[in-house]
């Protein structure tokens, strides 16, 4: 495995030279030059680094890559900005690690990229974030965890909800929108970086709303949860809370309605798509998820205007439905392209950090709730909404407005 791995990363670098490059040059900030990284007269250099083929890859990290890639084109064919085209250079970690950093190698002292997009993976933004800050580069990360923002990092920033504050919308919602007579929920995650995030998540909830829950673990690419489903009903929760992808909340619903276990689900954002619904099928009626994004059927200006635009490059694939994440990366380049536009035209990397800390209250029109960055606070987006399945229609209809988790005493 390890073999084949390194030849499929020879042959997309190139040649041995490159790569042998890659694997051991340090990271370090000499080497360009007092012209600005990736900007010239005519274009400015974007780098991507998001899953194109691994576990997350076909219901998370792909309908972002394609909205940015849509979106990319929308603004070029209107002219760039200040009269520059943006080239967008898309990478794929594979939700993998060592890739990740390859490819943040690649983008940055190959391609010399201005700004990044993404990662997405927890573990992999966090090996990232010193060497983001070391070279500069303004990035827009899709890792929803708090280390990314908390302390501020000067050059990342984040347009969406955090993990943490999605759990406090569903805990409050339960808790207190509900008010059950007793509280017990089993949580459901991948024993991984980003579920483990969860898991500590809901034990800082849990004692704030005073509630008790037990854990269950469904690694990434399991088809089935029958072993998980009859722990479930040997504990017999009251709730059930999944952070998980798609595909493991498929498998959850389905196997809680194999075994005759009525017992409402809640999921955080990667669960929250029209897959889930669509692919549990019946089994989503007792299905809630959280997201931060609007759906791509939903009836607001921005959205109307997204696949308006979307269709005009895509005709005719106004079926299947795209999800929420397609809304994220279409929101993830309206902040970037944003922040290029009051930076000015002549662009560098200071005034590019500066034109995203004077984003206050940006209204998208309905793509997702206001964002707002300030000098000492780059988490941008922290509205999110509750959705229902509703598996007659294969879609997720909003059961909250925009929401913010409960404050903290």
């Amino acid at each position: 495995m390890q073999g084949r791995y390194m030849v499929c990363l020879y042959k997309s670098l190139g040649g041995c030279s490159l790569l042998f490059l890659l694997l051991i040059l340090p990271f370090h900030s000499s080497g360009f030059a007092e012209s600005v990284r990736g900007v010239t007269d005519t274009t400015i250099k974007i780098g991507v680094i998001l899953d194109q083929t691994g576990p997350t890859a076909g219901d998370i990290t792909v309908p972002i890559t394609k909205a940015l890639r849509n979106r990319n084109m929308y603004i070029n064919d209107s002219g760039g900005i200040f009269g520059r085209k943006l080239i967008l250079t898309v990478e794929d970690d594979r939700y993998s690690i060592p890739a990740g950093i390859a490819a943040f190698k690649k983008l940055l002292f190959r391609d010399q990229v201005f700004a990044l997009i993404g990662p997405a993976n927890t573990g992999e933004a966090k090996a990232l974030l010193r060497h983001i800050e070391k070279l500069k580069v303004p990035n827009i990360t899709g890792a929803l965890d708090v280390s990314m923002v908390d302390p501020l990092r000067r050059h990342i920033f984040l347009s969406f909800c955090l993990y943490y504050d999605q759990f406090g919308v569903i805990y409050d919602y339960i808790l207190n929108d509900l008010k059950p007579k007793e509280c017990k929920i089993t949580f459901l995650y991948p024993d991984v970086e980003f579920g483990k995030m969860g898991v500590e998540s809901t034990k800082r909830w849990a004692e704030y709303f005073n509630f008790t829950f037990n854990t269950e673990i469904i690694n990434f690419g399991a088809l089935d949860a029958t072993s998980q489903v009859l722990n479930i009903r040997r504990k017999r929760p009251t709730h059930i809370v999944i952070h998980h992808s798609s595909p493991a909340a498929i498998a959850l619903l389905r196997d809680l309605k194999k075994f005759g276990l009525n017992i409402p689900v809640y999921g955080t954002l990667p669960t929250c798509t029209e897959d889930t619904v669509q692919m549990a099928g019946n089994a989503s009626k007792n299905y809630i998820g959280i997201h931060c994004f609007s759906s791509w059927y939903d009836n607001f200006k921005g959205v109307n205007k997204m696949r308006k635009i979307t269709l005009k490059y895509k005709p005719g694939t106004e079926k299947p439905l795209r999800n929420k994440l397609y809304t994220a990366g279409w929101v993830m380049s309206t902040v970037l392209t944003e922040g290029i536009k009051r930076a000015g035209k002549n662009i560098n990397i200071e005034n590019m950090v500066s034109g995203l800390e004077s984003i206050k209250a940006l209204d998208t029109r309905g793509l997702c709730g206001p964002i707002t960055f300030t000098s000492t606070d780059h988490y941008g987006l922290r509205h999110s909404k509750l959705y229902a399945g509703v598996p007659e229609k294969g879609e997720l209809v909003p059961i909250s407005d925009w929401r913010l988790p409960p404050t903290k005493k």
